[in-house]
């Protein structure tokens, strides 16, 4: 559940005036973005700071025996355990003073462009987190998405440029997870570059790629911009066990009057506390090098 918090002095806001600017925050912070629909969410204490998990290696096949087996054959389990603090990520704002006041006397609704800024931001940045991951050096993860889990990889892919190239990629990347028993339905994140070169009609047909492609995979095609050109991933449509979006605090603003000498102004922080998951990298294959 979305929220609004005041801190500091007394409410600077009237319900309306609160109410309005997280309506305002959350339309903008989910417009467009992507990384959600992939993931189921699992929501877990808010005072939750470090989350702690294990991944399951590969096991040996069940086997078919005559007689009752014995425990020889047990299978001596083997478990990752990895330990991940959970991210803030944050973007901050300012109503002006007089505003502020304008909203209170006349009952007009605030100027909220500075907040739906922070929204959209902080929207974003989480779509970059689940399907990417987060750098704090800009080159090694510390924290991996969806892209940078994959356990599967169609790299070298042809240039989509040349229509042709399309079904040749959907159809390894398809092989590749089959292969994994990681069957369909699939969703398939693309560049907008992609995307686009995949609108164009299959040759002699009124049958755009992006068609074949939905009716192939089973699930949607989204595009976005956090994937950079000439790559994607395409994931299991319903990846309960798989992978996940741990959620320690839902998007929430916090807000605050401001002292006389920082000038009374609006302050306000738009934030979301969550940690993307990848149990088993087998049921995300990631696409590059077009």
């Amino acid at each position: 559940m979305n929220t609004l918090r005041y801190v500091g002095r007394d409410e600077p806001l009237t319900t309306e005036q609160g109410q309005y600017i997280m309506d305002r925050v959350v339309y903008a912070a989910r417009r467009e973005l992507v990384g959600r629909k992939l993931m189921p969410i699992r929501k877990i204490d808010s005072a939750t700071q470090v989350f702690g998990y294990d991944t399951l290696t590969e096991v040996a096949n069940a086997a078919i025996d005559t007689n009752w087996p014995g425990r020889e054959t047990l299978d001596i389990v083997n478990l990752t355990r990895s330990t991940v603090p959970i991210p803030v990520v944050h973007k901050e704002f300012e109503i002006n003073k007089l505003d502020l006041a304008s909203s209170r006397m006349t009952g007009t609704p605030l100027n909220t462009t500075s907040a739906e800024s922070a929204g959209y931001k902080v929207g974003l940045e989480e779509d970059t987190l689940l399907i990417l991951g987060y750098s704090a050096d800009g080159t090694a993860y510390d924290i991996n998405g969806l892209y940078n889990a994959a356990g599967n990889s169609r790299s070298a892919a042809g240039d989509w440029s040349s229509a042709t190239n399309i079904p040749t990629d959907i159809n390894a990347m398809i092989a590749a997870l089959m292969a994994d028993n990681i069957f369909p339905p699939y969703n398939l994140v693309l560049n907008p570059d992609q995307y686009n070169e995949a609108a164009v009609f299959i040759a002699n047909t009124a049958v755009p790629y992006l068609t074949w492609i939905k009716e192939r995979i089973g699930g949607e095609i989204y595009p976005s911009a956090t994937q950079t050109t000439s790559t994607g991933i395409m994931t299991k449509a319903n990846p309960i066990g798989m992978f996940e979006y741990v959620i320690a605090e839902d998007l929430t603003v916090e807000t605050e009057i401001l002292s006389k000498k920082q000038g009374e102004s609006l302050f306000g922080r738009v934030y979301v506390r969550g940690l993307p998951v990848v149990y088993d990298s087998n049921a995300i294959c990631k696409i590059s090098g077009h």
